[in-house]
């Protein structure tokens, strides 16, 4: 799935952008003409707007640099840390406790996913 996001995040940034401003403008119609479903469309427009700047923040290559300073093996060649090691290994002897915490709190691309989630949750919650 990485891979198909990374060959369409631009296309998916400029629809996300599109969207923004469609809604955006359609609220901002809606209130001028005092329609009751325009705050609908203004708080959507905004929950929009959130993810747009999530995943141009990705396609600009930030969460990337991020990660690929905390990450560096010429700083550490020998891996991180030994307590940094401990916190990411945990237990050896609990292989899905290990796996999880280790997906969680480690893989930076579960928090991306988590905001992106999150607000079409709320766009849903918005509508409903």
């Amino acid at each position: 799935m990485a891979n198909y996001f990374k060959r369409n995040e631009r296309k998916a940034f400029v629809a996300l952008l599109l969207a923004t401003f469609a809604t955006g403008l359609l609220g901002l119609y809606c209130v001028v003409f005092g329609w009751s479903n325009a705050s609908k469309l203004i708080a959507t427009s905004g929950l929009l707007c959130t993810v747009a700047g999530v995943v141009q923040l990705e396609v600009s290559g930030f969460f990337a640099k991020i990660s690929g300073e905390y990450g560096d093996d010429k700083k550490y060649p020998y891996g991180p840390p030994s307590y940094i090691t401990r916190e990411i290994i945990y237990n050896p002897d609990t292989p899905f406790r290990s796996w999880s915490k280790g997906f969680a709190f480690f893989n930076t691309s579960v928090g991306f996913w988590l905001i992106v989630i999150g607000t079409f949750i709320q766009v849903g919650a918005v509508w409903v």
